[in-house]
């Protein structure tokens, strides 16, 4: 419930549609084109909600902003004979070539070049200072370098880093876990590896960063990584950017005490940017997983995510369009003021919501007090298989509660939901087992493809859809199951059909859930994995003005991903009831069609139900 979150952090001011728009496009720099989408998906929007349609569009519009790679941001081989060698060998070092000399046992580049290090720096660094600007690629050809006192690689200035790793070598980087700096007042470096301007990483080899004293890889510009094998454990955060973090390749073990990937820069206009184009990663972290201040695109790539606070978190938008993303521990599995899922594959688990379009201080209100922690029922709060003390018994709604007997926040006094958070679901798949919230919106929801499939939450505090103005639905496939103290199914507004059940007392988790028509055909076959007590269905199969029967219980021989089956036969369930679906939005129980009136702030079913049922 949006009035009663816990752990929340402040963020951003609510933002206006124009400048988000704007922020998002310029987060990507000089270095990215935005082109405008001609995606079927783009239809997903429905033209009577205006808020809605350009956010969405904002989103849509950036998923085709791509990163730009310079020519040499791809791994090259170098010219032995062309380039500058640096052999490190304990506590000294050796420099054949120009470009480059050693001084008490470190180095310092102070030209434009190619540089091959390698040997092992037990206590020394290699600083970067080139005051032209120019271009330097430091090869790591099997380095290892240790510096007990600030960065082992720092980079003063230059116009741009290419740290290459060849195919087959391994490279240590290492720094203590106290630094000596010139300038406290900046706390300036603050990684093992730390570049005052632009920094590709590319190459096949592997590098190990052990950031002791604060952070991993940090470049206050763009950083930009093109292949490799990283293994990079930080005391604060792994992998950072100011402007601009882009991934197209490479194998990522992060272990972080911050947050793993993140951008710093919060200039109104030129927030950050995180895209990760492919990849593999295994990331832990302390706080966030991905944290953009502005934008956050996932493209492609592999990700294994357990982290402390949020998985995926962008101040302004999220795009997911491709790839694979798993979180199997977080706070929040994704959150931005803007969400848009187009593609991919994405699980999430979480101990608060899974999936919540947020910004501003809509989500810190506070108005009624903190959750109670291990997901505990406040004292005036039924338990997860009673209906509130004011919802009759059959699981109709008192004339004067919200959807499901529960009175939710939006546009109720107190509330604080922004019309301009909006989720968006156009494709992909996505499954999600929360303790809070399931799909939570502070403003609305908008989906027209791609699966979706909710599991929790079990307590009646906090509801598998949440929302504070509208979720109309287009298209695709949602199935919702929960606790059913704030149950909400989608807007009368959608066009596609669906159902909302409600039980008279919680049902055991795997219990398998039926929906078939009256010629037997079937719509969904389910097996929720947490105990519940409403679950609502909709799918591009069902129509309004049909029959249904909804069976509880049995078997199915179909093909089970997350609790939904594939083809295969229904057998041995028990009917539960039988309805006619006379509305687009379905309100059901054990007697059939049910009525309730229009909630607060968008989130009444709204209209009359005529009850039209068979008793099974």
């Amino acid at each position: 419930m949006n009035t009663i979150k816990r752990n929340r952090k402040n963020r951003l001011s609510k933002l206006a549609v124009v400048a988000l728009c704007t922020a998002m496009l310029a987060a990507c720099g000089s270095n990215t084109t935005a082109t405008t989408s001609t995606d079927s998906t783009a239809a997903a929007t429905n033209t009577s909600q205006t808020t809605a349609a350009s956010v969405q569009t904002a989103s849509l519009d950036l998923s085709n902003s791509k990163v730009e790679y310079d020519e040499d941001d791809a791994y090259s081989d170098w010219n032995a004979s062309e380039a500058t060698t640096i052999k490190l060998n304990g506590t000294t070092a050796t420099v054949e070539g120009t470009g480059a000399e050693t001084k008490d046992g470190s180095v310092s580049i102070t030209a434009a070049g190619t540089y091959v290090v390698s040997g092992k720096l037990d206590d020394g660094q290699i600083v970067v200072n080139v005051a032209d600007e120019g271009v330097v690629r430091l090869i790591l050809n099997g380095a290892e370098i240790h510096y007990s006192t600030s960065s082992p690689i720092y980079v003063e200035e230059a116009g741009k880093l290419i740290l290459s790793l060849p195919e087959g070598t391994n490279n240590v980087v290492s720094d203590g876990t106290a630094y000596e700096l010139a300038d406290a007042s900046t706390d300036e470096p603050n990684a093992a590896i730390f570049s005052k301007d632009d920094m590709t990483i590319n190459g096949t080899g592997k590098l190990t960063v052990e950031g002791n004293y604060n952070n991993g890889i940090a470049s206050k510009d763009k950083l930009k990584i093109t292949g490799g094998t990283f293994e990079i454990h930080a005391a604060d955060d792994a992998v950072m950017g100011r402007d601009l973090v882009a991934v197209k390749d490479g194998l990522f073990v992060i272990d972080a005490k911050g947050h793993g990937i993140k951008t710093t820069n919060d200039t109104e206009g030129e927030e950050g940017l995180i895209a990760l184009e492919g990849g593999t990663y295994s990331i832990e972290s302390g706080e966030d997983a991905l944290h953009s201040t502005g934008g956050l695109l996932v493209s492609g790539g592999d990700l294994h995510i357990a982290a402390g606070d949020d998985a995926i978190h962008s101040e302004i938008a999220l795009l997911i369009s491709g790839g694979m993303v798993d979180i199997t521990q977080s706070n929040e599995g994704l959150e931005a003021g803007s969400i848009t899922i187009a593609g991919g594959e994405v699980h999430v688990v979480s101990s608060d919501d899974g999936v919540n379009a947020a910004s501003g201080s809509s989500d810190t209100d506070g108005a009624a007090g903190e959750m109670p922690q291990e997901g505990a029922a406040p004292a005036d709060m039924p338990p997860a298989d009673m209906p509130p003390a004011d919802m009759p018994q059959d699981g109709t709604a008192p004339a004067d509660m919200g959807q499901g007997g529960g009175p939710r926040g939006g546009g109720m006094p107190g509330g604080e939901g922004s019309s301009n958070n909006l989720l968006t679901i156009t494709g992909g798949y996505l499954s999600v087992d929360a303790q809070g919230d399931g799909l939570d919106a502070n403003g609305g929801i908008a989906m027209s493809g791609g699966t979706v499939v909710v599991n929790g939450p079990t307590m009646n505090g906090n509801g598998s859809l949440d929302y504070d103005s509208t979720f109309e639905m287009t298209g695709g496939v949602l199935i919702a199951a929960g606790s059913s103290g704030m149950v909400q199914a989608v807007s009368d507004s959608s066009t596609q059909a669906g159902i909302l059940m409600t039980y008279p007392q919680t049902q055991q988790a795997g219990t398998l859930i039926h929906l078939e028509d009256e010629a037997g055909n079937a719509i969904v076959t389910f097996a929720p994995s947490k105990d519940y007590q409403a679950v609502y269905i909709s799918s591009p199969d069902m129509k309004k003005d049909t029959a249904y029967s909804l069976y509880s219980g049995g078997t199915s021989n179909g093909t089970e991903t997350n609790g939904l089956y594939d083809g295969g036969n229904y057998s041995g369930g028990t009917k539960v009831v039988s309805f006619t679906a006379a509305s687009t939005i379905t309100w059901v129980n054990e007697s059939g069609v049910t009525e309730a009136s229009s909630g607060f702030g968008g989130r009444g079913r709204g209209g009359d139900r005529q009850v039209e049922s068979t008793q099974s």
